[in-house]
């Protein structure tokens, strides 16, 4: 047999360009197994022809992309999810920020909606993705009338883009799904389908944030795992301080990208929350070998439970009242300023816009 395609150069003989060619064809000229193949059409079927008939469906620009997707999903265990956002240019525009905590209570959801509406501020199409399977609650603070739930995009009734709400702030919310026990243990392949809706909305969005379950548990690390940062909310409470740790922990021994970001919620004064971050910050350093940026700390206050139960975001209700100041510089230091354009004082700029443009969208 004369073979035209090379597995280990990657390159396709140029006798196969222009040609069409079958399954068998590719099982032949690539060497991999037919189920291998089925499957990498299947889960990959935005880059492959949606039907086959018998004939010739594959081109020579598809037998590459067999093969890489192959060594990715095979040879060096990357999840689907991780290959489509390699292979999509879309949604490699897309920053995807995870919100998560250790423990539950530490106001992780109040965080996710607040940053989400700062980071709008600064001019990105931002959606919030409410991931606190079975539990999701982001529709109820920040007033938002959802469209559907996650519930209807797991079991394949609609579609991603069917389901986003208009939020406060200019965002938009695809919502979670409350009281459904069901959810509470989806499956790893519906998460891997929630991936695939997702890259659909890459062109759509430039940063998606994840409001996670709390924990550590296979659902979490998910998410975990698609973002390019990690905001880990902690509380001065010592349980959450630890559970904090404890996710760190597991990021780094999973080897997840995620760059990971602290901040604490619920503090007395900044130097009750300097102590926390410090903390928490050296146990990383002495026994990970890593250390998670200090994003910042939120005070306790009332006025932060008041806006919830009024279903108004405090970013909105009162842009400039403190607690939206931190949140408002929490998102600022997500998205720098270019070095050549870093100035002295630019972060506080860029906070002060933030909430000026909020403001003045809120009384208009």
């Amino acid at each position: 047999m004369s073979e035209l395609y090379s597995r280990d150069s990657g390159q396709t003989d140029s006798r196969l360009i222009g040609k069409s060619h079958s399954l068998d064809d590719v099982c032949r000229l690539t060497g991999f197994e037919a189920s291998r193949l089925r499957f990498i059409e299947r889960e990959f079927a935005e880059h492959f022809p949606q039907s086959h008939g018998g004939g010739n469906a594959f081109d020579a620009q598809h037998i590459d992309l067999f093969r890489k997707i192959h060594r990715l999903l095979f040879d060096e265990g990357q999840s689907p999810f991780e290959i489509r956002r390699n292979l999509s240019h879309d949604l490699r525009r897309l920053k995807i920020i995870a919100v998560t905590s250790g423990k539950g209570g530490v106001g992780k959801t109040t965080v996710s909606l607040n940053l989400s509406i700062a980071i709008a501020a600064l001019g990105q199409r931002t959606l919030l993705l409410d991931a606190d399977l079975g539990l999701g609650n982001v529709h109820v603070f920040g007033g938002v009338a959802p469209r559907g739930s996650m519930m209807d995009l797991i079991d394949g009734k609609q579609s991603a883009v069917k389901l986003l709400s208009q939020g406060p702030g200019g965002i938009q919310v695809l919502c979670g799904s409350t009281g459904h026990a069901r959810l509470a243990d989806v499956a790893p392949e519906m998460i891997e389908r929630l991936g695939r809706e997702l890259a659909t909305l890459g062109g759509t969005f430039d940063t998606l944030v994840i409001d996670t379950g709390a924990g550590i548990s296979a659902q979490v690390t998910r998410f975990l795992s698609m973002a390019d940062e990690v905001v880990v909310v902690t509380t001065p409470n010592i349980a959450a301080t630890l559970d904090a740790y404890g996710v760190i922990k597991v990021m780094r021994e999973e080897s997840m990208r995620g760059q990971i970001h602290l901040l604490v919620n619920q503090a007395e004064d900044e130097a009750q929350a300097g102590v926390v971050s410090e903390k928490i910050r050296a146990c990383s350093e002495k026994f990970l070998k890593y250390s998670p940026s200090i994003l910042g700390s939120v005070m306790r206050d009332p006025a932060v439970e008041e806006a919830n139960q009024a279903r108004r975001p405090l970013l909105v209700s009162q842009p400039h009242h403190p607690c939206s100041v931190a949140m408002a510089r929490a998102a600022a230091k997500l998205y720098p300023p270019a070095p050549a354009a870093a100035e002295p004082g630019q972060q506080d700029f860029e906070t002060m816009r933030v909430l000026n443009r909020i403001a003045t969208t809120a009384a208009a």
